[in-house]
């Protein structure tokens, strides 16, 4: 395994995910242009770790946790469009890929951890009176919250 490669295709998760919660909290959007950008350089990323590790296997359930975690919640936001923008559904390739690397387990407890996250802060504004159930909430910054909670505890 190359450490430097890992840690680089982790920063680039770190920085992406960073820019992407501050805009979407702030504006309660994603940007497609860099959700794509973050995708890209992601698999790229990746690639290259798994790669120079030799992990065909963890490129393959990489690109595949994407398509998953992109899937699931395509459906559900084609099944509740008020529930989830189409801008975390894009996300949720980014998610997938990392969680997907991970290991197959990571790819169910990291998209889990990211729902329980988003559940329990929308409960909390509920409860404090500050938003109604129907109040939209940025759940993208949960997203990549439970990736990288996932990632911590992987460690």
């Amino acid at each position: 395994m190359n450490t430097a490669l890992t840690i680089a295709a982790w920063l680039i998760f770190v920085c992406f995910g960073a820019a992407l919660s501050v805009i979407d909290i702030r504006e309660h959007r994603m940007p497609n242009k860099l959700v794509m950008i973050a995708a890209v350089a992601g698999l790229g990323s990746v690639a290259m770790s798994s790669l120079s590790a030799r992990d065909f296997g963890g490129l393959l359930r990489a690109v595949l946790g994407a398509a998953i975690v992109f899937a699931a919640l395509l459906i559900l936001a084609l099944i509740a469009p008020t529930g989830l923008g189409m801008g975390d559904v894009k996300l949720g390739a980014v998610t997938g890929l990392y969680l997907g690397w991970l290991g197959w387990p990571w790819l169910f407890w990291g998209t889990f951890i990211g729902f329980a996250l988003g559940a329990l802060w929308a409960v909390g504004l509920i409860l404090l009176k500050r938003a109604k159930s129907s109040t939209p909430i940025a759940f993208g910054p949960f997203l990549i919250l439970g990736v990288v909670v996932s990632a911590v505890l992987n460690i």
